[in-house]
């Protein structure tokens, strides 16, 4: 009986220590970087993820144009009118996320310009080289995986 609980209690023992290892790898600023969004397995821009004071934000650091002499890309899609001429490059999308103490960051605001549109998707890190953009409106989730740009 008392081998049962000694096993019990070590294995528990041994568990929980693993919660506590697993919560504590993912530190607030491993998000901070360079995150690559694709759409239909092609490259479409990068976001630049930064930290001002506790709170985390991002910008638009490059984008796929076909034609590299092109015109910049405005924010044609923006419902307030004056806002549609302003250049997509170098535009701060996300704002104000807070690092939850696990893995997840939230709280915070980001454009869709691609929609026209702000939404509040949490931030999940999957690994130290992938990010879990999940967009909830009403009923319907949306995920998406940004990945971290490395250089070589």
């Amino acid at each position: 009986m008392k081998k049962i609980k000694l096993t019990t209690l070590l294995l528990l023992t041994l568990l929980f220590s693993f919660s506590i290892l697993n919560a504590t790898d993912v530190k607030p600023d491993d998000i901070i970087g360079t995150w690559l969004i694709e759409e239909d397995d092609k490259p479409i821009e990068k976001i630049e993820i930064y930290k001002t004071n506790d709170l985390f934000f991002g910008k638009i650091v490059w984008m796929y144009q076909e034609d590299s002499t092109a015109s910049p890309l405005l924010d044609i899609k923006n419902g307030k009118k004056e806002l549609k001429n302003r250049q997509l490059l170098g535009l701060e999308i996300l704002k104000n996320y807070k690092f939850d103490g696990k893995k997840t960051w939230k709280d915070g605001k980001l454009y869709a310009h691609r929609k026209g549109r702000t939404v509040s998707p949490k931030l999940t890190l999957i690994d130290y080289n992938h990010l879990k953009v999940q967009v909830k409106i009403l009923f319907i989730k949306k995920t998406f995986t940004w990945t971290r740009v490395t250089t070589e």
